[in-house]
């Protein structure tokens, strides 16, 4: 996400090799590291957290089915001729350098207190020759990420682990996430019906019981996912975006009982972005008359482009407009509007960014013209890696909630 991990990939396994294999929390150590290092460039270079283009064989790779051999260093290249298949793809992808299972809330007590809440596990191989020469090691890292916003309050929480060591891993009959004591737990080898636990830093306690109300949506060409027309920048990507969830938040010792909407998000990649690239802009909204809309925007860097109110730095634009029964609609970039309307300045750690934190999403062919804004103020999230993650409002010709990602700034 943030172009400061293109140097996790180096820092990380350096890190791990120099502490006992238990003890894995290293956010602090990763983030004063990572940060320090990124603070004297002006115009960092992409992330590798995106792929590294480097382990690729050819540009066309993706299209002709051709992939890389992850044991020669080199990680396997998404194509068509390997169809995405559920439910045997809920679970890890090892041989594709990234992949994240994330699920997000929007979710209201019964004082009528809204909340976003983001879990979150990230999974990322190393190349064999950054391996730690350890026999309990494999490429395998993972980080957790969790998030919750109420009105006044933001509580976060990063947790890193190794890969082959117990304490991290998704499996997928029956399907289980966990790293360390966060566990999101099914009885079948579908993620849902399930239920989710996990604290952050002592001061939240959140349990929830999730149910699927649809279909999961294949993104894409039936979850073979463009991210610009380079044929190499390609993912694997589902979503369930009927999440009925419900449960308690426990906040400072006190306990609000809450119910509210999910959607959830499986990629596995090894290529996601090439150099031009800084990150991108992502929205996942519930709409009110039972329809969803997933809308992406690759955004590059540049003078006079980032942040800008046109679609100067855009590389890439699609979304997927999911009707109340599931049916899904790719949505080509001639066929929607993703479009900057302000910006929120938001400073951490002495740095100074200016985020488009609301916008306007118009699809003519939908009748959708929607703005979506922040839920509140300063949404963001200080970890090994900085980025925007947090619930948003739905007005217009359509109101709703939902999520907004925001990387690159």
């Amino acid at each position: 996400m943030k172009p400061t991990l293109n140097l996790l990939s180096e820092i990380f396994p350096t890190l791990l090799k120099r502490i006992e294999p238990l003890k894995f929390s290293l956010s602090v150590a990763m983030a004063v590291c990572v940060l320090t290092c990124s603070a004297c460039s002006d115009a960092p270079a992409p992330s590798r957290f995106f792929g590294d283009l480097s382990k690729s064989n050819s540009e066309d790779s993706a299209e002709n089915g051709s992939s890389s051999d992850s044991s020669t260093g080199s990680f396997q290249s998404v194509n068509k001729t390997t169809p995405l298949v559920l439910p045997k793809d809920h679970g890890s992808h090892p041989d594709y350098q990234l992949e994240w299972w994330y699920l997000t809330f929007v979710l209201g007590d019964d004082e009528n207190n809204e909340y976003g809440l983001q879990f979150t596990l990230f999974r990322f191989a190393t190349a064999k020759e950054t391996q730690i020469a350890s026999s309990w090691s494999t490429p395998q890292q993972w980080m957790g990420h969790a998030s919750l916003h109420a009105k006044d309050e933001h509580f976060f929480e990063e947790r890193l682990a190794a890969g082959g060591v117990g304490n991290a891993f998704v499996k997928p009959a029956p399907f289980n996430a966990v790293i360390d004591d966060w566990s999101w737990q099914s009885k079948s080898d579908s993620p849902f019906p399930a239920t989710l636990q996990f604290s952050i830093n002592n001061n939240v306690d959140i349990a929830l019981s999730l149910t699927a109300k649809g279909p999961f949506v294949k993104q894409g060409d039936k979850g073979y996912s463009k991210k610009t027309e380079d044929a190499r920048l390609r993912s694997y990507y589902y979503s369930q975006p009927f999440i009925d969830a419900s449960g308690t938040l426990d906040i400072n010792n006190t306990t609000f009982n809450v119910k509210g909407l999910g959607w959830y998000d499986h990629e596995w990649t090894s290529h996601l972005a090439n150099s031009n690239a800084m990150g991108w802009d992502w929205f996942s909204l519930h709409l009110d008359d039972g329809s969803k809309l997933m809308a992406f925007r690759m955004h590059a860097t540049g003078a006079g482009t980032k942040g800008t109110k046109n679609r100067g730095s855009e590389i890439y634009t699609t979304a997927s407009y999911i009707t109340a029964s599931g049916d899904k609609e790719t949505l080509a970039l001639n066929e929607i509007s993703i479009m900057p309307l302000d910006n929120e300045q938001i400073t951490t750690l002495n740095t100074e960014r200016d985020v488009p934190t609301t916008w306007q999403i118009t699809i003519p062919s939908k009748d959708v013209d929607i703005t979506v804004s922040p839920f509140k103020s300063g949404q963001w999230n200080s970890s090994v890696f900085e980025y925007y993650e947090g619930r948003v409002n739905v007005t217009g010709t359509h109101k709703g909630a939902g999520f907004m990602e925001l990387t690159g700034y």
